[in-house]
């Protein structure tokens, strides 16, 4: 009599803890497959200046996300935020800045700065007053690793690395 006390016991326990549900933690997430797929390529790293973090820099590879849309050139939205306000560097503007961004040691070959409110919004978790958004091309690499970094003459990123046709 006890044991079968036991094993109920055991069973009903367990069939409570378990649950009857399919839900999960994920399952009240509801992105589309475009954010799915940002969410995937997104990369974030510290602006670093003699050991002290001075900003953020994060990058989507929209070639991934949106494949129909950005081809040909290597295509990038970002979201930088410094504590100087810094921008970056246009290499089709004779006002410059010393903040560029490369991939894979080539500068870009258009950047666009974006409003606040832009068709990305949403896509990286940095959607604030105070950081920069920009949508950044790249001529096409012949290799499949990506390697963006930001950088001026004081500081740094660590290299935001991609794989291509990862995802």
């Amino acid at each position: 009599m006890h044991f079968s006390l036991h094993v109920s016991f055991v069973l009903t326990t367990l069939l409570v803890f378990s649950g009857c549900t399919t839900n999960n933690a994920f399952s009240r997430f509801h992105f589309t497959a475009v954010k799915e797929q940002a969410v995937a390529s997104l990369r974030t790293s510290k602006i670093n200046l003699n050991n002290d973090v001075v900003g953020v820099v994060s990058s989507i590879y929209l070639n991934e996300v949106n494949p129909q849309k950005y081809n040909g050139m290597e295509y990038f939205y970002i979201a930088v935020y410094t504590k100087n306000k810094d921008t970056l560097s246009d290499p089709n503007s004779i006002v410059g800045s010393n903040m560029v961004v490369k991939l894979n040691d080539a500068l870009p070959v258009k950047i666009k700065k974006l409003d606040q409110k832009n068709e990305f919004e949403g896509l990286i978790a940095l959607d604030n007053s105070w950081t920069s958004y920009y949508l950044v091309a790249f001529p096409p690499s012949q290799s499949d690793k990506l390697s963006f970094i930001l950088q001026d003459g004081k500081f740094g990123s660590l290299p935001l690395v991609y794989q291509k046709n990862e995802l």
